[in-house]
């Protein structure tokens, strides 16, 4: 694998989902315009700090999402528009074109993180937000290491199953985990006091953050390893 094939690949995929393009960059720039605006009605009403924090959940919230399906559009595009059998043709490796893949999926991940911190640096200024500036911060990082985890593992399981299907395993998982909790809930255990532990235990940063990094490489890894493996025995 030939880290200029990853990279024209990944090149190849901004230019087919208009990444770079005047619409996207807008829609992206909008996040912070508008959190600006909100930062200084903010300020001039003085309202609680609590309000800002809403808004930065909720914009948090979409970029938590907009970031992995950004990514996931290349791969949507292909299987319905029936095309994918033209990455034959492409002069990439399979190997180049997966890595190329999951290479775009990192940065989109980092273009909505970047948008996030400077959504959140708006709306910390002048300590609105009750954590202040390294609070505002926080929300950046669990974005970035939630769509990167999220991502991965929708984008193996692109190479693999049709997204009709992975919407039906998605629908059995999350019925699956509901059961799962209330099986759990019925189990003469404490489970309080070990939610509590566990958040004790993570609110030391350096012990949050290590865990994070662990958990992001590690899914990346696998992630990109089982995609590969899946896109080499599939017939193009």
């Amino acid at each position: 694998m030939r880290w200029s094939s990853v990279v024209r690949q990944c090149r190849l995929d901004c230019v087919r989902v208009d990444l770079f393009g005047l619409s996207n960059m807008l829609f992206m720039l909008l996040l912070p315009v508008l959190s600006c605006v909100a930062a200084l009605v903010l300020t001039v009403t003085g309202a609680p700090g609590q309000v800002a924090v809403s808004v930065s959940g909720g914009v948090s919230s979409m970029a938590a999402v907009m970031s992995w399906m950004s990514a996931l559009r290349v791969n949507v595009a292909e299987e319905s528009g029936g095309h994918r059998a033209m990455n034959g043709m492409i002069p990439i490796a399979r190997t180049s074109q997966v890595a190329g893949r999951f290479l775009f999926l990192l940065v989109t991940c980092a273009m909505w993180t970047v948008d996030v911190m400077a959504c959140s640096v708006f709306l910390a200024f002048g300590d609105m937000m009750d954590s202040g500036w390294a609070g505002a911060m926080i929300p950046s990082a669990v974005i970035f290491a939630f769509s990167l985890i999220v991502g991965s593992i929708l984008m193996a399981f692109s190479y693999r199953f049709t997204f009709r299907a992975m919407m039906r395993i998605f629908v059995v998982v999350i019925v699956g985990l509901y059961a799962l909790v209330a099986l759990l809930s019925r189990l003469p255990f404490d489970w309080q006091g070990l939610l509590q532990g566990v958040a004790d235990f993570m609110s030391v940063w350096w012990r949050a953050a290590l865990i994070a990094v662990v958990l992001c490489v590690g899914v990346y890894c696998i992630s990109a390893a089982l995609a590969i493996r899946f896109y080499r025995a599939k017939e193009l």
